[in-house]
């Protein structure tokens, strides 16, 4: 999922001006609030990555010299959007996090992890940013890091490329699918307008949020994955409340764009209502609507559902956004007070 500073009220957009996009790398993805959690992590000894393959290295089967592997990742993406049957997706930031994720599927028949994503808030913030001043050119390092990794664990990789960075988005997008990333969120809400300016001022309009769709498509499809999966994120729900937008309001408007960017190509329309969140009614409504073809973020909030229960309404996709980023910051901060306050090693 694409992201920004949540609660930012207004977004400047990720490219500076002055500050070209480097023809060499790619991109990450998400952001939600989330509260502490506690959880115990596993690591593993990793390599690092080397931005450019010395003399005799081989190259993973995603980078460039893998155009047909990485449409193969793309494929496989796609197939796990399954109605009733979600892609949970786990969310990483960096070499250490998306290697510890992978080694869950260590020794365990069943193969829990099925794919990676990225989320552009812990991106972010792990590089002391906001959201929404991460630039194109720090997304793509980023992924251009990341997604040999993902294709050495055998799993596609999905980036938040939040709306394509304006103009850049047919660049932004050829980058991404040539470093190996198999598909991508894809937002219809405008960057520097933030969430208050209602339906007209804060979101693309539907036509050019399809046109944005079918640029990105083609653009991945050039770079020799034609079956890029695109996540279109709609942020209808996201708007700031006013007079005008009532729920039934913002209903037709997320059913009438999310079939617009199905037949635009989408593999699943994102929808998530920020601190509103999404009713139950309204998850149903929009699988029903939408043939489950809908993707969600598991929330904490009073009245967020579990993985379990979303399955049986019939969604397709989960997202977590940057839980696992603050899970682990909790957990480094725990620690830290422990030993600085007499205690010994976790």
């Amino acid at each position: 999922m694409a992201s920004r500073a949540l609660a930012s009220t207004t977004r400047s957009h990720a490219i500076k001006q002055g500050r070209p996009i480097v023809q060499s790398a790619i991109v990450a993805l998400h952001h939600h609030p989330f509260t502490r959690f506690s959880s115990s992590y596993s690591t593993q000894p990793i390599r690092p990555v080397h931005s450019h393959p010395q003399p005799n290295q081989k190259r993973t089967r995603a980078t460039l010299s893998g155009m047909s592997s990485t449409n193969d990742f793309a494929k496989a993406l796609k197939a796990l959007h399954k109605p009733g049957q979600p892609l949970i997706v786990s969310n990483v930031w960096d070499a250490p996090s998306l290697n510890t994720v992978a080694s869950i599927n260590d020794g365990d028949a069943s193969k829990p992890v099925k794919a990676f994503a990225t989320a552009s808030w812990a991106l972010a913030n792990a590089r002391g940013l906001n959201d929404e001043d991460l630039t194109a050119e720090q997304n793509l390092e980023a992924l251009r890091e990341l997604a040999p990794l993902a294709a050495k664990a055998g799993l596609p990789l999905s980036a938040d490329l939040q709306d394509g960075y304006g103009s850049n988005i047919e660049h932004v997008f050829t980058t991404a699918a040539k470093y190996g990333v198999a598909g991508a969120n894809l937002e219809d809400s405008i960057p520097s307008a933030g969430f208050g300016k209602g339906i007209a001022g804060s979101l693309y309009s539907k036509e050019e949020a399809v046109e944005r769709i079918k640029t990105a498509l083609k653009a991945a499809a050039a770079a020799g994955v034609p079956d890029f999966v695109i996540n279109a994120r709609c942020d209808v729900f996201k708007l700031d409340a006013s007079p005008e937008l009532d729920d039934e309001t913002r209903m037709r408007e997320a059913l009438d764009r999310g079939k617009a960017y199905l037949a635009a190509g989408a593999t699943t329309v994102f929808l998530w209502g920020g601190v509103r969140g999404l009713s139950t009614a309204e998850v149903q409504k929009l699988v029903a609507e939408l043939d489950g073809r809908v993707a969600v973020l598991l929330t904490r909030r009073a009245g967020g559902h579990s993985t379990a229960e979303l399955a049986k309404i019939g969604v397709a996709r989960i997202s977590i956004g940057p839980t696992l980023y603050l899970a682990a910051m909790n957990a480094v901060k725990a620690g830290a007070a422990q030993i600085l306050g007499g205690g010994g090693l976790l």
